[in-house]
C-alpha cells in the first residue's frame, strides 16, 4: 500500500513544483456601424440624475486645469484631463472613473458622460446639463469608438486621435 502512495505523492509534489505558464489571448472585436448602433442602444437610460450635474456646472478647478492643459499635462493627482481642438476639455476623477465631465473652454459644463464599464468594449451615454440623453457611444477599443445621436445617426467615428464624420472627413482632433 505504501509503495503505491509514494509515487503518487512524488508526482503530486512535482506537479505543484513545476512552473505554470499561461498565455493571454487577445482578439479584436469588429463592428459595422449598424452592429455598433444596435449594441450601443440596448437598454439605454434616457435621463441622468440632476445631483450628478448640479455639483459640476462650473469646473471647480478651472484655473488649475487650464494651466495643466497649457503645460501638456493629462494626469493630475486626482484626475485625468483630455483636451480638444475646439478648446473644450474632459475631466475624469480617479475616485469615480464611470463619470466624465465635458467642459467648454470657459469652464462651463457642457455634457456629462456615464460609462457602464472601464474595460472595452463599453458603452457610454452623454447627457446635457438638463440630464437629457444627447449621445450614445460604443468604445470598441480606446482607439476605435462609434458615437451616435439619440436618433441613431452616426455623429462621428473616432479612429486614434481623429474623429471622422459619416463621409470620412476629419471633424475633430484630440490631444
Amino acid at each position: 500500500m505504501q509503495k503505491k502512495i509514494i509515487p503518487i505523492l512524488i508526482i503530486t509534489i512535482m506537479m505543484f513544483a513545476l512552473p505554470i505558464e499561461a498565455k493571454t489571448l487577445k482578439g479584436e472585436v469588429k463592428y459595422t456601424v449598424k452592429q455598433a448602433r444596435e449594441e450601443a442602444f440596448s437598454n439605454v437610460e434616457y435621463t441622468l440624475p440632476q445631483s450628478i450635474i448640479k455639483a459640476n456646472l462650473t469646473d471647480p478647478n478651472y484655473k488649475e486645469n487650464k494651466k495643466a492643459i497649457k503645460l501638456g499635462a493629462v494626469e493630475l493627482k486626482d484626475r485625468y484631463i483630455e483636451h480638444y481642438s475646439d478648446g473644450g476639455y474632459a475631466l475624469a476623477y480617479k475616485n469615480n472613473m464611470y463619470i466624465v465631465y465635458y467642459y467648454k473652454g470657459n469652464g462651463q459644463l457642457e455634457t456629462v458622460e456615464k460609462r457602464n464599464s472601464l474595460q472595452t468594449p463599453t458603452r457610454t451615454l452623454r447627457y446635457n446639463v438638463h440630464g437629457e440623453l444627447e449621445e450614445v457611444s460604443l468604445f470598441i477599443t480606446p482607439e476605435n469608438t462609434y458615437i451616435f445621436t439619440i436618433s441613431g445617426e452616426l455623429k462621428y467615428h473616432w479612429v486614434g486621435d481623429k474623429g471622422y464624420d459619416k463621409n470620412g472627413k476629419v471633424i475633430i482632433t484630440r490631444y
